[in-house]
């Protein structure tokens, strides 16, 4: 068998790569980025990756979980797709950073069949939005209980400590469980007609660490 030199095995994981990629910024700029493919036994993610993270001691990371709504349709239910920008768009400022995308975890895990479950029982029962409709089929809100796999991919790079964007503290918590020594840096939409529910909803039912300030 041919052997490709780009595909890698490190034990439990496999890593394809880097590819370069000049990628549109929100700003109209396009910068460049590297892209790599990484492969555990229970998960899959993207990692977009500018500059030598080695070269600031805590360079920014944002984790992105798959959502279909906002990142194939743009839906501004939510801040799914805000967030993955603006996080492009601070790190091309920073000119180092790292965005973990997890490919598999639809609707925070809840899987992609289910989360278009959550989304039409929601909007039919009118009153089960978000966590409300999780918890009226039966499901967690959130089944991301593990970030080894982020933490071994942040390690792959020799990254240990991170000034992480996200408004989630369970997400900071667990990473931290995970070894990784953390910075939150805030990464909060700004508040409109469209995500104004969800974004309370995150705040008041969630815990997160949200100003719910208006553009």
């Amino acid at each position: 068998m041919t052997k490709i030199a780009t595909v890698r095995q490190f034990g439990k994981y496999e890593t394809i790569g880097p590819v370069r990629l000049p990628l549109l910024l929100v700003n109209g700029e396009v910068g460049q980025f590297s892209i790599w493919y990484f492969s555990f036994p229970k998960g899959k993610y993207a990692v977009l990756l500018k500059g030598n993270m080695l070269q600031d001691k805590k360079a920014l990371v944002r984790i992105e979980s798959i959502c279909i709504w906002a990142h194939l349709f743009n839906s501004q239910y939510c801040d799914c797709d805000w967030q993955l920008q603006e996080a492009k768009r601070r790190i091309h400022e920073a000119r180092r950073g790292m965005i973990i995308f997890a490919l598999d975890e639809h609707g925070k895990s809840v899987g992609l069949r289910n989360h278009f479950i959550v989304y039409a029982e929601g909007q039919r029962r009118k009153k089960e939005l978000v966590v409300d409709a999780y918890k009226a089929l039966g499901l967690n809100e959130d089944y991301r209980k593990n970030y080894q796999d982020v933490a071994d991919i942040l390690l792959h790079f020799g990254i240990k400590d991170i000034r992480l964007m996200t408004n989630n503290p369970q997400r900071t918590k667990l990473l931290r469980k995970a070894g990784i020594r953390i910075k939150r840096v805030a990464l909060e939409i700004p508040l409109n007609s469209y995500n104004k529910e969800e974004m309370i909803i995150k705040k008041t039912k969630l815990g997160h660490l949200l100003t719910l300030r208006k553009k």
